[in-house]
């Protein structure tokens, strides 16, 4: 993808100010998502766009204007067959955080960057543009909810437990809590647990796995159990036809993947999605400030 000098210009969309430094953040995320797309595409696995990132493709052709980042779901045998395929595809220098490829991976989701760690070295800000941060791509998991709702609230039960020990991990060990917690968990999964340095990443999986028990037979509802975990929404769900196929949409200068249920899956997660309302995400904006103040940092000592 090739951009001219005025892409990259401070632009006022929408009466929000965009950034030089953003545009070109922008473009480096769409390179790496360029480089997920031809992956997937080559094994014939679906992606679908997701939160902003869907947002952005219906009501803007491109990113939200406060957005910074993109996400891209897939459904869970998808994802399980993308992560170890992008670790052996991805040049070199990209970085695949996954707990499945990683130990010190910390969330139950992945995300693809352009490099592991800052400062971001000249040979890979070259090929992005001139971005100087590490730049990615998240990548999330649709899993399936059981047709009982009992045995939904049980699912859900089970992973949000697992989710809490493996969040708070290193507080509970120090109120010499943990041996109790993960008796009970082990318990409760019919599992066996080592306490060891890999502790954190075992639960990640294993309450991955919790959230990946029920298949499409048994089901006809979607879900991103890490939501409910976090904000306790215990009916946030999609109906899984509203992924049943895909609409190729405008972004940007690239095309890619919408659900063919967009409206009603945009109708739940942001109610009346097409009336804009200026708001950054739930993290930082932008997310790259940290890393301008470790460079600073740097430069002080």
């Amino acid at each position: 993808m090739k951009y001219n000098d005025d892409f990259f210009k401070m632009e006022i969309i929408e009466g929000f100010a965009v950034e030089s430094e953003m545009k070109r953040v922008w473009a480096a995320q769409m390179k790496v998502l360029s480089e997920i797309i031809r992956i997937c595409d080559k094994y014939n696995i679906t992606y679908y766009a997701d939160y902003g990132t869907l947002l952005g493709a219906v009501r803007h052709k491109g990113f939200v204007p406060w957005d910074d980042d993109i996400d891209i779901c897939l459904k869970r045998a998808d994802y399980m067959k993308l992560i170890p395929i992008l670790s052996k595809e991805l040049p070199d220098f990209y970085s695949v955080n996954s707990c499945y490829t990683k130990v010190s991976h910390r969330q139950p989701f992945s995300s693809i960057g352009n490099f592991a760690v800052y400062p971001v070295p000249e040979y890979v800000q070259k090929q992005f543009y001139d971005c100087p941060y590490v730049v990615g791509v998240d990548i999330y998991p649709l899993d399936y909810m059981p047709f009982d709702n009992d045995m939904a609230e049980l699912q859900q039960s089970m992973y949000t437990i697992v989710y809490d020990v493996a969040c708070r991990l290193d507080e509970i060990r120090e109120q010499g809590q943990l041996q109790g917690y993960i008796k009970n968990i082990e318990q409760m999964c019919n599992v066996t647990l080592q306490d060891n340095d890999s502790l954190r990443n075992q639960l990640i999986k294993l309450y991955d796995n919790i959230a990946s028990i029920c298949t499409e037979e048994e089901s006809d509802r979607l879900t991103q159990f890490l939501r409910i975990a976090q904000t306790g929404e215990e009916s946030f769900y999609y109906m899984k036809e509203w992924y049943d196929s895909v609409i190729k949409m405008k972004f940007m200068d690239m095309e890619i993947n919408v659900p063919c249920g967009y409206h009603d899956i945009l109708t739940v997660l942001y109610g009346d999605y097409m009336n804009p309302v200026i708001s950054t995400s739930a993290h930082e904006y932008p997310f790259y400030k940290r890393q301008k103040l470790y460079n600073i940092r740097e430069t002080l000592v």
